[in-house]
């Protein structure tokens, strides 16, 4: 994109140059002709030129000039298919072969990257489901195995082997049943139904969720902060989508502190949206971590599927939102999306990551 744009400085200044020459020779001839009228008789002096079309003469010039820079600017603006008429063989038309054949190598590059980058979308999750599946299928196994040995060789107690395994087997079955429901959901993230939504009345339904584990006795101990707009904040937004993103963000924030400590949900409004940061004071995050954070299927937990962030950001995406990411080691992680008031769901969202 850098070099679109000094090739449309570099065209604009081309055009600047070609007018004022062509400005600059018809006041020449002009004043050269007022001289030979000064010095001599009118039988002595050629007739006055003819006046220079320089207007026309530049447009020949500017012309392909001008649909280089419009090409470039569609090129900058995502159009991989913008192409240039060449329709001389002098140096601007080769400049304009050279121009498609850019944009056609761009345009290959990019399907290219585009077809690398699934490849390894789809290698990170086979291996990732095939991670999640194999922890449960080995006590499965070794439960079956429990099951014929006893019968073979311990008959009179296979009824009390066989219910012992039979909640074993059941448990498991449960948790492979509770894995594929939560790649499931990923792959079927619906659309977002737009209504609309008071961000400040959906933290708060968000953290109500939270409460009886936050002030349990037997857990870490936690404070819940929130710092919420004075005005209503209200947007355009799926609710219940916003909703699991939210309540995504704040599991995630509480797994972040076994020890305890400090948990804040704000919400701004600014210009055009309204602005909603979750933040932790727990261990903080490393730059390799932020830089992975929103990758599907990663992880740095002991438990999980490394699905909860990937959704929050499918969630504001969805949304036409942006999404950073602040943490510090050893002082805690904050999360800040940035939500429009009238969604864009086209417009995808922008993330950053910031760690010291």
């Amino acid at each position: 994109m850098l070099f679109l744009k000094f090739f449309m400085m570099a065209t604009a200044c081309a055009m600047f140059v070609v007018a004022a020459v062509m400005v600059g020779l018809d006041f020449y001839r002009t004043e050269q002709y007022n001289r030979l009228l000064a010095r001599g008789g009118m039988d002595e002096v050629p007739p006055p030129p003819k006046p220079i079309r320089w207007r026309g003469a530049a447009s020949r010039v500017t012309r392909p000039v001008q649909s280089l820079a419009q090409a470039a600017r569609r090129v900058a603006g995502g159009d991989w298919n913008a192409r240039v008429e060449i329709s001389s063989r002098d140096e601007l038309g080769q400049l304009a072969a050279a121009f498609n054949r850019m944009t056609r190598q761009l345009a290959e590059q990019r399907d290219r990257l585009v077809q690398t980058e699934r490849v390894a979308a789809w290698r990170e999750l086979a291996r990732r489901l095939a991670l999640e599946l194999k922890n449960p299928l080995f006590p499965l196994q070794i439960t079956v195995e429990n099951l014929l040995r006893s019968r073979e060789q311990q008959p009179g107690e296979f009824e009390e082997v066989f219910r012992e395994s039979s909640r074993t087997l059941l448990d498991e079955i449960s948790n492979l049943r509770t894995i594929i429901g939560r790649f499931s959901d990923f792959a079927k993230m619906p659309p977002p139904q737009l209504q609309a939504v008071d961000v400040n009345e959906l933290v708060r339904g968000a953290m109500r969720l939270f409460e009886a584990q936050i002030k349990s006795s037997g857990s870490a101990p936690i404070n819940a902060r929130l710092e919420l707009a004075p005005k209503r904040a209200s947007i355009q937004a799926d609710p219940g989508l916003l909703h699991r993103a939210v309540q995504n963000l704040i599991l995630n924030a509480l797994d972040a502190m076994p020890e305890g400590g400090t948990l804040t949900i704000a919400t701004s409004a600014y210009s055009g949206g309204v602005c909603l940061e979750v933040s932790d004071t727990g261990k903080g995050l490393t730059p390799e971590e932020c830089a992975r954070l929103f990758t599907p299927y990663y992880t740095s937990k002991q438990h999980g599927t490394g699905l909860g962030l990937a959704i929050v950001q499918s969630v504001v995406s969805d949304h036409g939102g942006r999404i950073t990411v602040a943490s510090e080691p050893g002082r805690g992680t904050t999360f800040r999306i940035e939500l429009p008031a009238e969604a864009r769901p086209e417009g995808g969202a922008a993330i950053e990551k910031t760690a010291s």
